[in-house]
Order: structure tokens, then sequence, then C-alpha cells
């Protein structure tokens, strides 16, 4: 675990002021040179008891598009593709961090997707947690990443995996409706919002969730923040607190996923 954790210190993360993931990543090194690293890299997983602190300092200073970059070199050099390499090199918790370090955004989100709904069970909790805190373009790209790595479609799945409610708003976000952000401020349509949520809250016996799934999945996350600012003036609750009267389980916990993250705010 020392290692692992000495894995985590050494990552120096940005927020999105490069041209790769809109996510934080590791930064990208000044004088990178892929086939020097893969070289590196190569004789790290030779060296008897494998060399991890090696491959530890080259993997956390690189960012996603340098690391593809040794992995090229690497499998010129080796004859064999580099995650496999890690594979068989490494094992326990640092493989989990390297093999994850190596995928893309998507293709890490895709995976953790599949994971969650492999074999008997669903781990809804990151099934809720992927989906409902992604925004749409994130969501698309994460689609065509999921049918291209495990040939299948992510809303047949999500489809089969979960069931009533919360299958209904998982499908309705992954399907991509969400409206984009505009610079365009609608007070009529955020009213009109806001008073459909505590009509079909609050303010009547039984939730009509429908309602909340067709305004959550569909509305951008700017116009949400302002709908459930002028959701105040209609109840003493704040929209927390609403969700959790009116919904329990992992409905409750997607819509407190969506009406807290702020991850599409500017996407």
């Amino acid at each position: 675990m020392a290692l692992v954790s000495e894995f985590l210190s050494q990552l120096t993360l940005s927020y999105g002021g490069e041209k790769e993931p809109k996510c934080p990543t590791v930064l990208p090194v000044n004088d990178f040179n892929p086939g020097m690293d893969a070289a590196r890299i190569e004789t790290a997983i030779k060296t008897k008891g494998v060399d991890e602190q090696t491959i530890i300092d080259i993997l956390t200073r690189r960012s996603f598009s340098q690391r593809t970059e040794i992995a090229f070199e690497f499998e010129k050099r080796a004859k064999k593709d580099l995650v496999s390499a890690l594979k068989g090199a490494l094992s326990g918790p640092l493989e989990s961090l390297v093999l994850g370090l190596m995928k893309s955004t998507a293709q890490f989100d895709a995976s953790e997707l599949k994971a969650s709904m492999k074999g008997l069970g669903t781990d809804e909790e990151t099934l809720i947690e992927i989906v409902c805190s992604r925004n749409n373009e994130e969501l698309m790209e994460i689609k065509r990443v999921y049918k291209e790595m495990f040939k299948k479609d992510l809303e047949k799945d999500v489809a089969g995996d979960t069931s009533g409610d919360v299958a209904k708003l998982l499908l309705a976000l992954v399907q991509c409706k969400r409206d984009v952000p505009s610079n365009v401020v609608d007070y009529e349509k955020i009213d009109n919002d806001a008073r459909a949520l505590y009509d079909a809250g609050v303010k009547r016996k039984g939730t009509d969730v429908t309602t909340w799934i067709s305004i959550f999945s569909e509305r951008s996350v700017p116009h949400l923040q302002k709908v459930f600012e002028r959701y105040k003036r209609y109840t003493p609750y704040d929209m927390k607190e609403s969700i959790r009267k009116e919904v329990k389980g992992d409905l409750e916990r997607s819509f407190l996923t969506l009406g807290t993250c702020p991850s599409s705010v500017t996407h």
C-alpha cells in the first residue's frame, strides 16, 4: 500500500487547461521522449521483482496523450502491448491504478459502467455516480467507447440491469436529451419548472416522479441551478430536502447527484 500512496501523491493534476480530457488529468511533461520512457519501462518490467518505482515515476508524470505515445513506442520495441505487459508485471491496487491511468476518461468510465453491471446484481452506486454526473458530450463519448470496447449498447445494458423509475431516469440521461446551456436566461421557464417540481412533489400526496425525471434529465445544469433557487419561493424546503422527503433509495441518490453535481456547468 505504500507504493500506491506514493503513486497517488505524485500525480500532478490539471483541471481543464489543456485540450485533452475535461476532467482532472496529469500535466504533460515538457522534455518528453516517448522512446526513452518506453525503454525505461521495458527494463523496469524485466527487472527481477519488477522495478515498480520507475513505472510509477514515469506514468504519474505524463499526460494521457503522452502515455499513449509511450505505449506506441513500447509496442514497437517489445512487440507486446504495454497494457498487457503491465498486467503481467503488477498486481493488486497498484495494478488497478496503473491500468486506470492508461485509459482515457471515457474508456475508464465505460469500463467502470461495464463492471457495475457485470454478473449477478448491479453496483447501482457506481452506475448512478457516472451517469448522473456526466454531461451530454461526455455521455455520447462514453456510449461510443462502450460500444467499441464491449460490442454492446450502453442503453440496452442499463435497461437490462435496472428497473422502475431509476431505469427511466438513467435511460433518459444516457439518451442525451439534456438541453445545451445557453447564455440567454429564460426566467419564465425557470419559474415554470420550479413550480412544476413543487406541484409534483411537496404540494401533493405522493410524488409525480415522471415530472421530476423529465425536468432533471432534460434541463441544462445552469438552468437547473436557477430552478432550484427559484424553488425556494414555493416551499420552505430546499431541493435536497425535498428530494429526501419525496423519494428513497437509488432514486433519491440519483436525484441528489443530479442536483448537486457541478461537472456539466461549463460544457
